[in-house]
């Protein structure tokens, strides 16, 4: 009978060790998970936070061709009047007509001859150019001879002092001018295609390109010899 109630005592007291483990462990835990979100939330010191950086772009600034790209000089530069006949260069008489080479170089340099048109051809030369200016300049008369492939500039008016900036004459034969006028320059490649130019005939493009030195020395040794 007494074992049987120390049995008892026994099982009564484990019981209630085990349920008390329990519930202290049971009660910890909800504490635990607490306390940490709580130090998670707060502790902000070991988390650096993260800087975002904007970057700003520059505005973009819109350069033509000719701002982006220098002048080839007129002393070395050969202009190419592309048509859809064919090619027609000239060189420039940059000693005699400084200021209508450069002039002529900086507008086609620009593109402004773009889908202009011969609007006049006769027998003895082609005419071109466009109204996208209206300047003019001085007039730097050379004493070229007028024949076929000289390139002029002609006055505006007939009574003007100063040659139309926009306007060019290609010779197609010899030819006699009353009026004042600019020599611009020589054909020297295309002397077939200034003869099939018909009225009207477009020009695709005027283009500038540096002189073959290589040739240009080549010739001139040529001539010395």
């Amino acid at each position: 009978m007494l074992r049987q109630q120390k049995t008892n005592l026994f099982s009564i007291t484990l019981v209630f060790f085990v349920c008390l483990s329990m519930t202290i462990l049971f009660s910890c835990s909800p504490q635990e998970e607490k306390d940490a979100a709580t130090n998670e939330q707060t502790d902000t010191t070991d988390k650096p936070e993260t800087e975002q950086t904007v970057i700003t772009q520059a505005p973009e600034t819109e350069t033509t061709e000719a701002e982006a790209k220098p002048l080839i000089e007129a002393a070395n530069a050969i202009a190419v009047i592309e048509t859809a006949k064919g090619k027609i260069e000239f060189e420039f008489y940059a000693t005699d007509a400084p200021n209508a080479s450069k002039n002529f170089i900086k507008n086609a340099s620009k593109g402004l001859y773009k889908n202009s048109s011969f609007h006049t051809v006769e027998e003895l030369y082609i005419q071109a150019g466009s109204d996208f200016v209206d300047e003019t300049l001085p007039f730097e008369k050379g004493e070229q001879a007028l024949e076929k492939g000289v390139i002029l500039q002609i006055a505006k008016e007939d009574d003007a002092n100063v040659s139309d900036g926009e306007e060019f004459l290609i010779c197609k034969d010899v030819v006699e001018l009353e009026s004042d006028f600019t020599v611009l320059g020589k054909v020297t490649n295309g002397l077939e295609v200034l003869d099939s130019i018909e009225k009207d005939d477009k020009i695709v493009n005027i283009t500038i390109r540096e002189r073959d030195t290589k040739n240009t020395d080549t010739e001139n040794n040529e001539e010395s010899e």
